[in-house]
């Protein structure tokens, strides 16, 4: 199959997935989370963005406004920890991007 037939979403997927790849320190992360929203939402099957904050919510233990003031937030102004917390769920363990990292 070459990359002309190719749906669009498998063509950003790889986009995403050969950035990701370069990601090796915590500014690298942050960097990636703020200039790569999309990544975060290419899995739709499994809604892992919607199962990333329920986790960072029991994580943090936050309460429900706490979590409501996060979801409400710009994209760059997220806390590190979520920006963290986000990639590794997202990113580096989530169903799409599963053999990003050996």
């Amino acid at each position: 199959m070459s990359a002309n037939t190719t749906p669009d979403w498998s063509s950003e997927f790889e986009h995403y997935k050969q950035l990701s790849r370069e990601v090796l320190t915590k500014e690298d992360i942050i960097n990636f989370f703020n200039k790569n929203q999309k990544a975060f939402y290419l899995d739709t099957f499994s809604s892992s963005w919607a199962k990333m904050m329920e986790a960072y919510e029991v994580a943090e233990s936050l309460n429900s406004d706490q979590l409501n003031k996060l979801e409400e937030m710009q994209w760059q102004d997220m806390p590190e920890s979520l920006k963290l917390f986000a990639y590794d769920f997202c990113i580096k363990k989530g169903f799409c991007f599963t053999g990003t990292y050996s």
